[in-house]
């Protein structure tokens, strides 16, 4: 996402932002990302932004992707245990979905939400994705685990009522305060899952 922005921002003018700037945001709408280049970018601007942006996503990034050795052992075994999965992302749901059935376990999740899901304002860190992907499963958020790897994933679990538990191998590489637990593995994050 970091490479990606900043390559929108240095194509038109302006100068590449830190990577902990950006990091820090995502999952949340891709304007407010040019916002921190540009403050005063006009609402037909931002969605030129967007729109370089996804494509390019959609040229390098998708292709490119590749999943975190021992995640589809975790995604699978979950499945298997007959315990819903949803991805609730900042992303398109249908990038999400063509994503993840990409990397052989798109049958494996339930459920596909995106920021196209609810309304802009809704948008991570609200809690709107985790209560939406928690009414179409059929479970109480208070039953429902949301594992992330930023301060926004474990603050959107805590104000849906879910349980956060933060992943160390993504952006954030230390505890943040909103999350209720950490994994550091994905053996450790399968077990605590299953365990319920």
């Amino acid at each position: 996402m970091v490479d990606t922005a900043n390559l929108v921002i240095t194509r038109r003018g302006g100068t590449a932002l830190e990577f902990d700037r950006v990091g820090r945001m995502t999952g949340m709408p891709l304007e407010a990302v040019f916002r921190l280049a540009w403050p005063d970018l006009s609402a037909e601007d931002a969605l030129a932004c967007r729109a370089e942006y996804r494509a390019i996503y959609e040229e390098t990034v998708i292709p490119a992707t590749r999943l975190f050795p021992g995640a589809r052992e975790t995604v699978r075994a979950i499945h298997a245990a007959r315990i819903p999965q949803a991805t609730v992302t900042g992303k398109r749901a249908a990038d999400c979905e063509r994503i993840l059935r990409g990397l052989d376990i798109g049958d494996d999740i339930e459920l596909y939400l995106g920021g196209d899901s609810v309304a802009p304002e809704q948008h991570k860190p609200a809690p709107a994705l985790v209560l939406l992907a928690a009414e179409r499963l059929g479970v109480a958020p208070a039953r429902t685990a949301v594992v992330g790897d930023t301060q926004v994933d474990m603050q959107m679990a805590r104000s849906a009522g879910a349980r956060a538990i933060q992943v160390l191998w993504g952006y954030e590489r230390a505890a943040v305060p909103e999350a209720d637990e950490t994994v550091a593995t994905w053996d450790e994050l399968r077990a605590r899952i299953l365990s319920g």
